[in-house]
């Protein structure tokens, strides 16, 4: 029965990162804002929880805390991007919900267990892939917590940053789906941890150079309306 119940949380699981998987470059592709990108962005946003979701419940089963806690890395990112629709406020002083604080909170907590965990490690001598793993997805998750809460306190800001914001979340949940795929199926990539972060060193980059794009736009007196279609909320 117990095995039954594993199997079925792991098609589950299996199935929803694939969705995630093709249906993400669906929604970069299509105009930003309308209808199509909302469809396939919240297809995308559930998917990867029901990816979370599956992934803590199959980790603690089978006590292997590492699978939960990138879960709550992988899905912290997407529910910041999507919270992030929420912030177009904050040049304004909008500060942050009860939400916002439990989902950077708890993000807090995992991605500092993570960091502290490779950091150890390493002081005591193990420097495998594995302490690799966890010091990197660690540093990037605890930098991408204070990212998101320094939105609300610093003292300027720009109009559009809620943008970034989104996007630098869907695309950084996305590089998270892009490395499990590879983890689990691109087994001829050595070492082995470059499996997990040859999507970050590939991607965040490209991220970087989009968000710069976008910027440049705006800063030539583009407005937000003109690349995507915008509801206040």
């Amino acid at each position: 029965m117990e095995e039954q119940i594993i199997s079925t949380f792991r098609i589950l699981h299996i199935a929803a990162g694939f969705t995630a998987l093709f249906v993400a470059p669906i929604a970069m592709a299509v105009r930003k804002g309308g209808d199509a990108h909302r469809l396939w962005g919240r297809v995308f946003f559930y998917a990867m929880a029901v990816v979370a979701v599956t992934a803590i419940i199959v980790g603690v089963w089978r006590n292997n805390m590492f699978l939960a806690m990138l879960a709550v890395f992988s899905f912290h990112m997407v529910a910041s991007g999507y919270r992030s629709l929420y912030h177009k406020r904050l040049h304004a002083g909008q500060k942050p919900g009860t939400m916002d604080i439990v989902l950077q909170g708890t993000a807090g907590v995992v991605n500092g267990g993570l960091f502290i965990w490779g950091f150890v490690n390493i002081l005591l001598g193990n420097r495998g892939g594995g302490t690799i793993i966890f010091l990197a997805f660690g540093l990037v998750g605890s930098f991408m917590v204070w990212r998101n809460i320094q939105r609300f306190y610093k003292r300027s800001h720009e109009k559009h940053e809620w943008l970034f914001a989104h996007m630098t979340g869907f695309l950084g949940g996305y590089i998270a789906t892009v490395s499990a795929f590879s983890v689990v199926n691109l087994t001829f990539i050595h070492p082995a941890w470059l499996r997990w972060l040859w999507p970050t060193l590939v991607g965040a980059p490209l991220i970087t150079l989009w968000v710069s794009y976008y910027r440049r736009k705006f800063a030539r007196g583009r407005r937000v309306r003109d690349v995507a279609e915008v509801r206040i909320r």
